[in-house]
């Protein structure tokens, strides 16, 4: 006899298929921005004899967000009033093609100063009720930047206000902002002009620049010199040889010798099997040197390793905002320098943004076209995910 309740059927958690996200790229709403946050965390946790240090490493955190042209969440008035809706638009904000124009919300802190708030991802521009329900936009770092020091109604910007937050003030946007990078150390030149030989393929000619620079106690001639003998490439290929000028280059602080280390762990010899635990040793050891020297030469490499090293087998989607960082990170270097080895990095991270997503959104009707657009939203112009 019929109960006169409705039959609900629950399907089983494991068969439950996750629903496509908005997409894999940098940004804040997927990825955030890990490297500024890593910066004021450090910052946060330093005691009184490393603060000044962990100072300098937000200013190169910044200074590294501003070379991957990272984007930020920022509170807009869309009426003149600025009143808030009932609903977050963090999660999806104003795109910057549309945001032009905005008058952006400026915070006023309790001791009269008048700051641009600015956040790194959702979560941090709902956590309090100020600004939840305001209108972002997302937009470029350095637009922030910009238009916080231009402005004469405000004292700077403030980085995620409402938890572990950095201030900003002018002088020191200004310092970030036209600050004009070192002249070449002893080496730097000849290792430079050996990269643009190799890019061409000439290694026969790269390969003296690359010793000379090393000759001058350069890191990366060192580093590079490492590479044509562990390759053979203008040179004989002695493997031996390769790992003692890794060690010497990581030893005088070049963070992508220590990659080359765990790489050469990772893959192993002929005689020697490959050893994934101390592979992930040497890449962890190398994130230590560079949490406080961040770079886009070396940290999307980074992202690169330990997305596969350690994240890739615990947590899928980890791996994904990793691999978004490497990615997006290594197609700006490749852009601004033909370097043969940023070159293959980015091939390297490509394919395996492209495995990763297939295994996110297994079972997605329209993978296809994800992958597609995951191309399209990483401007990656001349690649494409098969």
């Amino acid at each position: 006899m019929p109960s006169g309740k409705k039959h609900i059927r629950y399907r089983p958690v494991k068969n439950r298929k996750k629903a496509p996200a908005g997409g894999l790229r940098y940004g804040p709403v997927f990825t955030g921005c890990p490297a500024v946050e890593l910066a004021v965390e450090r910052l946060y946790q330093a005691g009184d004899a490393q603060r000044e240090e962990r100072f300098w490493g937000l200013v190169k955190g910044l200074n590294y967000a501003l070379q991957m042209q990272t984007h930020v969440l920022v509170p807009v008035r869309l009426t003149p009033e600025g009143s808030q809706g009932q609903f977050s638009w963090a999660s999806h904000p104003i795109p910057p093609e549309k945001a032009g124009g905005l008058e952006l919300w400026a915070l006023s802190t309790p001791k009269g100063y008048k700051v641009l708030p600015a956040f790194t991802r959702p979560s941090e521009a709902d956590a309090s009720p100020a600004t939840l329900g305001l209108p972002m936009a997302e937009l470029p770092l350095q637009q922030v930047m910009e238009e916080a020091l231009q402005r004469e109604d405000l004292n700077g910007m403030v980085l995620n206000p409402w938890g572990r937050s950095a201030t900003l003030d002018k002088g020191l946007l200004r310092g970030l902002l036209y600050a004009h990078g070192p002249e070449d150390a002893p080496g730097e030149a000849e290792a430079r002009q050996g990269r643009q030989l190799a890019a061409q393929g000439r290694w026969a000619e790269a390969e003296p620049l690359f010793a000379a620079s090393a000759a001058l106690g350069c890191p990366e001639g060192l580093r590079r010199l490492a590479g044509c003998y562990d390759t053979g490439r203008g040179i004989g290929r002695d493997r031996r040889k390769a790992m003692t000028l890794w060690r010497k280059a990581a030893a005088q602080g070049d963070v992508l010798a220590q990659v080359a280390i765990g790489d050469r762990y990772a893959a192993g010899t002929a005689r020697t099997p490959g050893d994934p635990g101390k592979a992930l040793m040497a890449y962890r050891r190398a994130c230590a040197m560079a949490e406080t020297e961040m770079d886009i030469t070396t940290w999307p490499v980074l992202c690169l390793r330990m997305a596969g090293a350690e994240a890739g087998a615990t947590d899928k989607e980890q791996a994904a905002r990793l691999l978004a960082e490497a990615v997006h990170g290594l197609h700006l270097l490749c852009k601004e320098e033909e370097d043969a080895e940023a070159r293959q990095e980015l091939a390297r991270a490509v394919a395996a943004l492209a495995d990763c997503a297939r295994e996110i959104y297994a079972g997605a009707a329209n993978l296809q076209e994800l992958l597609q657009k995951l191309a399209a939203q990483l401007n990656t112009e001349s690649l494409h995910f098969n």
